[in-house]
């Protein structure tokens, strides 16, 4: 229990990243994020082995699912998932299937934000205990193009990279964006940025995520 609540409070300091600081300035001092502790989440290792429909994998712990809407007279939260779809003016993209010993962390984000719009987040914990998280709004920017960082490379073999935290033996967190149609994603995780380019084209549009 105390490996998963420790887990959880990695991941949701994951959850939000760098690009999110730079991009939603407003939401991010709102929750008080410190995007500093990305470093410590442990990234991604999709096995094809074994997986099932996200829907049909847990919490990790208590449901936890909260939005906020910032269009209302006052803001509100809101956590009915049917209400916050249409809302969002954006698709979410989402991995069909994960790890069968994988559990959903959290679903957070905002609705109707006057200056920064909406946002999803989304964070689950992997059965080697490693971290992987999704922040999607809409598209603003002209780029598309997916990028990682740091960047990885595999030559002859052996994978090259560019930052000193990973060692031979292990692929480097890494913080990867990219537009899928209409909507800007930012993946964090561990693995070589063809990995993890190959995990995100594979993503797919209104997955049923919610754990039945």
């Amino acid at each position: 229990m105390l490996m998963v609540r420790r887990a959880l409070f990695i991941t949701q300091w994951c959850v939000l990243s760098k690009w999110q600081r730079r991009q939603w300035p407003g939401y991010v001092l709102r929750y008080g994020v410190l995007v500093v502790l990305l470093v410590a989440c442990s990234g991604f290792n999709q096995d094809a082995k074994n997986t099932i429909a996200v829907s049909k994998l847990h919490w990790c712990g208590k449901p936890s699912m909260i939005f906020q809407d910032e269009g209302a007279v006052s803001s509100k939260t809101v956590t009915d998932w049917a209400q916050i779809q249409p809302n969002l003016g954006f698709t979410v993209f989402l991995p069909a299937t994960l790890p069968g010993d994988a559990c959903l962390v959290s679903a957070s984000g905002t609705l109707h934000d006057p200056i920064f719009g909406s946002s999803f987040t989304i964070g689950y914990l992997l059965p080697d205990h490693s971290a992987l998280s999704l922040s999607e709004a809409p598209l603003r920017s002209q780029n598309r193009a997916f990028q990682c960082s740091p960047p990885t490379t595999v030559t002859g073999g052996n994978t090259t990279k560019s930052a000193t935290a990973a060692t031979a033996k292990e692929d480097a967190v890494q913080l990867c964006s990219g537009a899928r149609a209409t909507t800007n994603i930012v993946l964090s995780a561990r693995g070589t940025t063809a990995t993890l380019e190959q995990f995100f084209q594979a993503l797919e549009p209104d997955v049923n995520w919610i754990p039945t």
